[in-house]
């Protein structure tokens, strides 16, 4: 009892003082809570941080529920990764709210620090056993680097990557804004004299901006120019409330189709053949769905890694296309993967 009384006395002495880490460090994580309810999260989680990993993670939780109800994603990104993104159970549906709310805003900031937070969690999956979890957020990751990367090589006038890029994020549609991903990949592919792809890529487009003008009556029953493809089905993409451009702009986009059909252009996809079926594919489809086989993501444009055309990066072993390593590594002299300083092959 006398003891008792002395700690009181001490935590008193402490509270009156403002010196909640001694409270803390006798043992007593009221101090803790206290510095959370006064929202005094810095010190809260670097208190935490100092008796454990199970406080540091039970006072992250806290955290990012408290930040999250107030729509603070960018903030609980920059947290959790500041304490190395922790790979527990319980956190996996906070770093998936967040990554699917950054790539939905599709602001280049919090891609960046979105794209930090992943890369700590998926280096902390790897060596794990929750390999559905890895595959899950190495999904999320490879996503933000691609629209980050997109952005960067438009910037420097890379077309033929850009394009590239554009096209490879079409396979995302379900987790991206699927009508800006339509509307880049058909720029992107004019620009480079693609009109073929342009074509079909505007086309969805404005079908998806139909749809999104009167949703009641314009939905898309026709997706032929993507079966067989791993681009999602209309059917499996949310579409957003409003349209990124105006009705002007939009027909200035329809009488170019028009245009281009009256030419000839509007086949179909380009195809490559399936190095291990030998059968026709769609270009850049990571999955043939007609034999299960499948190929990893260049690490430059997001393309398929065919054997014939990939090289490795020598201080990672990320994969990329030859060409796009090439034209990428001739302007930005690093991997875009891991910044390593690299050359060309």
């Amino acid at each position: 009892m006398w003891l008792d009384k002395i700690q009181q006395e001490k935590k008193q002495m402490y509270l009156a003082s403002n010196k909640i880490d001694k409270i803390v460090a006798q043992g007593d994580m009221s101090g803790l809570e206290l510095l959370m309810h006064q929202g005094r999260w810095e010190e809260c989680l670097q208190l935490a941080e100092k008796q454990g990993g199970e406080f540091l993670n039970t006072y992250l939780m806290k955290f990012a529920k408290a930040h999250l109800q107030q729509g603070q994603f960018k903030e609980t990104a920059r947290a959790l990764t500041r304490f190395n993104s922790p790979a527990i159970p319980q956190m996996l549906p906070v770093y998936k709210t967040i990554a699917i709310e950054c790539l939905a805003a599709v602001n280049e900031i919090e891609l960046t620090i979105l794209r930090e937070m992943l890369q700590k969690l998926v280096k902390n999956l790897e060596y794990g056993d929750k390999k559905a979890a890895f595959i899950e957020f190495h999904k999320y990751l490879m996503v933000t680097h691609l629209i980050l990367l997109k952005n960067e090589c438009q910037r420097k006038n890379l077309d033929r990557v850009s394009a590239a890029l554009c096209t490879s994020l079409l396979r995302y549609t379900n987790i991206i804004r699927a009508d800006k991903a339509f509307l880049d990949a058909g720029e992107a592919n004019r620009k480079v004299g693609a009109n073929d792809m342009a074509y079909i890529f505007f086309n969805r487009y404005i079908d998806l901006y139909d749809a999104i003008e009167d949703p009641d009556n314009n939905g898309i029953s026709d997706n032929t120019d993507f079966e067989d493809t791993d681009v999602p089905s209309p059917y499996d993409i949310a579409l957003p409330e409003k349209n990124l451009i105006s009705p002007s702009e939009r027909d200035e986009i329809r009488d170019w189709v028009l245009q281009i059909n009256m030419e000839g252009v509007g086949g179909s996809l380009p195809t490559r053949v399936n190095e291990y079926t030998n059968t026709e594919i769609y270009e850049a489809a990571l999955v043939d769905p007609n034999s299960n086989t499948s190929w990893e993501p260049c690490i430059v444009s997001g393309y398929p890694l065919v054997k014939s055309q990939a090289i490795q990066c020598k201080f990672c072993n990320m994969g990329a296309i030859r060409d796009h390593w090439n034209d990428y590594i001739a302007v930005f002299q690093n991997c875009p993967w891991c910044n390593s300083m690299q050359t060309q092959y």
